[in-house]
């Protein structure tokens, strides 16, 4: 693109894009100061959610079924007949104990606390239901808490022959349990292009019910999903999720286009109609069904619905009251009146 020289103003003559300039700059710098701001608050927010400690469930549960052998031991009168398997067991309460509280010591926290907390993990432990994970996010709010259930080498080598059966390959399951990113790339590219395959599938015809049973499964591909993401909570390292995994979730979770999505647009669509139209209607003039047919291009019964679509008419409204320009100039203030509000925040 070709620069152009502007003629220069005389001494003490002001120009007109001179005072474009300084207010583009202006804005731009607010701009500018918006968006540093946000980073900042990001970063200090960020921090502050990293910096609490995760804590390892198991080591509570094991002090836990400690305190309980030993209860029961006391309960029943019996005590460990070989001496060594005493002394074993008082070396593993006291590793317990010593686990507990090298993981909570920072915290503070009050016996009281500690045992209600560890009452919490427990019961999350033996039922990993949302109740029981939101009770400790809400009463233990100072801390996280590792969820992973179904990652590990095990299970991969008891599932092996059924993952063969629909045609993944354990050796990528295996690469990928650690979350390393290329491996959980290749594994995730896997299961989509055995998704791809399934999708072209007769669904009739000789065979066709066989061909579809030895496929892989959306059983087998949610598993493999959660044992992905369970690998990021195992390891605090920080990680690039893989856009293969992005769109694999998607694909099972909602498809390339869920009904909130199409909302969404049908709603974007409406509101830049009901703008549009507006600004080519007379002050006073009643929009009709058919010249709302005319001017958006759209069937006759769509523009019918829209008319009597109240949000549809408050945008109509809306765009009657303030040239286009203005429209943008209020966009404009909401935004930076929102952005402002949430900085305060």
């Amino acid at each position: 693109m070709k620069r152009v020289r502007r003629k220069k103003a005389g001494k003490g003559e002001p120009t007109n894009h001179s005072k474009r300039g300084r207010g583009h700059s202006s804005r731009k710098s607010f701009a500018n100061d918006l968006l540093d701001a946000w980073a900042a608050k990001a970063d200090r927010e960020r921090s502050k959610w990293l910096s609490r400690p995760r804590l390892h469930t198991a080591i509570f549960e094991e002090a836990r079924r400690d305190e309980e052998l030993e209860k029961l031991l006391a309960t029943n009168g019996a005590a460990f007949k070989d001496k060594k398997d005493a002394e074993v067991f008082a070396r593993q309460k006291e590793k317990s104990q010593q686990n507990v509280h090298a993981s909570i010591g920072s915290l503070g926290w009050p016996s009281e606390r500690l045992e209600s907390f560890i009452d919490a993990v427990v019961a999350y432990r033996r039922d990993a239901s949302i109740q029981n994970y939101l009770f400790i996010r809400q009463k233990f709010p100072e801390v996280e808490i590792q969820v992973p259930r179904f990652g590990g080498i095990d299970p991969l080598f008891a599932l092996e022959a059924d993952f063969k059966d629909q045609g993944i390959n354990p050796d990528l399951i295996a690469g990928a349990l650690d979350g390393v990113e290329p491996s959980v790339d290749a594994l995730c590219l896997h299961l989509l292009e055995l998704l791809s395959e399934r999708e072209k599938l007769p669904k009739k015809g000789p065979g066709s019910i066989d061909r579809r049973r030895k496929a892989i499964s959306d059983a087998s591909v949610d598993y493999l999903i959660t044992t992905i993401l369970e690998a990021y909570d195992w390891n605090e390292d920080v990680y690039r999720v893989p856009a293969s995994l992005v769109v694999l979730i998607r694909h099972q979770l909602c498809g390339v286009q869920p009904d909130l999505d199409a909302e969404y647009r049908l709603r974007e669509r409406k509101k830049n109609v009901a703008m549009a139209v507006a600004r080519q209607l007379k002050p006073d003039e009643r929009l009709s069904l058919n010249k709302l047919k005319l001017l958006a291009g759209i069937p006759r019964t769509t523009a019918a619905r829209w008319l009597s679509d109240a949000n549809f008419q408050e945008w109509l409204d809306f765009g009657r009251k303030q040239p286009w320009k203005e429209l943008v100039k209020t966009g404009r203030q909401r935004a930076t009146k929102t952005s402002t509000d949430g900085l305060k925040r």
